[in-house]
């Protein structure tokens, strides 16, 4: 009777211990929240860069690997303005993710080298990389009962380096920094249309978004990987015949935008920083501080009084 009872008082103690467990971590032991992971570009602004490429062949989530995924190569270049690529779907716990991993192969889906690559307006193919991993630093919020989509923003505009005729990826350190991590439930769009951007003239104009406060004059100037406008969140070209730009995926939060302009005046292929645009809105929104809400958009009527440089 004495070793049934201690028997019986360590089953009670085990069960009331793991009972415990689940009152202070809910989701403990249980995976059911559907998660679509998709990924999507903020554009590539280099003039004779006509396509970017690069090859998926895994993508880990908490350590768990995307169901049914099979090495992709995806013209990355291509998936703008809130275009994206599905890459797979998993079970994810709720609660924010401890870890995202972005692996690219050296050999492109049909098995040929190179995996990632720069195609130039002549045709030509330049290697970017080799096989690499990229652990993303971002981490995002998976929540409970809900489809949640999480995009990788591979952001081309802080991940290729130029230096002559040659592209590169940047550093490891950078390229981590270069892709975001998102879900889509707590992300909105700001949309934009400026007036007279016909008045550039030759000149591109790139539109950034910036978390409120962090922006600086010193953004326009090239870090040590030769990326300006490191910080900004996020970006667009303003098409030179409408004016409009897109910028998809920011999480809501307070965001400011600035304009500059860029050009290719000694026909080498690159575009050279030409300087800051003065840019002003016709609504109550202030340009320098402005909220962004989860599913919704911001339009931004914009015009531009000036273009330094020109």
């Amino acid at each position: 009777m004495a070793r049934l009872g201690l028997l019986l008082g360590l089953v009670l103690f085990v069960s009331c211990s793991e009972d415990g467990d689940d009152v202070n971590n809910p989701d403990n032991g249980s995976e059911g929240n559907p998660t679509a992971v998709y990924i999507t570009d903020s554009p590539v602004d280099q003039a004779n860069v006509e396509a970017v490429f690069i090859t998926v062949s895994e993508v880990k989530i908490n350590g768990k690997a995307v169901e049914g995924f099979n090495k992709t190569t995806l013209e990355i270049s291509s998936l703008t303005n809130g275009r994206t690529e599905l890459l797979g779907n998993l079970n994810l716990k709720s609660g924010t993710t401890s870890d995202i991993v972005l692996v690219l192969s050296e050999t492109d889906a049909s098995g040929n080298a190179p995996g990632n690559y720069v195609r130039t307006s002549g045709g030509a193919k330049q290697e970017l990389a080799a096989a690499t991993e990229i652990n993303l630093k971002d981490q995002v919020e998976i929540v409970e009962s809900a489809q949640n989509e999480v995009v990788l923003d591979f952001d081309l505009r802080k991940s290729i380096k130029q230096e002559g005729d040659k592209y590169s990826f940047v550093s490891k350190g950078q390229l981590e920094n270069s892709v975001r991590a998102v879900n889509t439930l707590k992300t909105g769009t700001v949309k934009g249309n400026a007036d007279n951007a016909s008045e550039a003239g030759s000149k591109t104009v790139v539109a950034y978004a910036y978390k409120k406060g962090t922006f600086s004059g010193s953004e326009s100037n090239a870090n040590g990987e030769g990326v300006r406008f490191s910080n900004a969140v996020s970006s667009s070209v303003v098409s030179k015949s409408g004016g409009e730009f897109e910028i998809h995926f920011l999480e809501e939060g307070d965001y400011e935008m600035h304009f500059a302009s860029y050009s290719d005046d000694d026909q080498d292929g690159k575009l050279e920083f030409s300087g800051m645009v003065d840019a002003s809105t016709a609504s109550s929104l202030d340009l320098s501080g402005f909220a962004v809400e989860a599913n919704s958009t911001v339009n931004l009527q914009i015009s531009f009084a000036g273009f330094l440089g020109l």
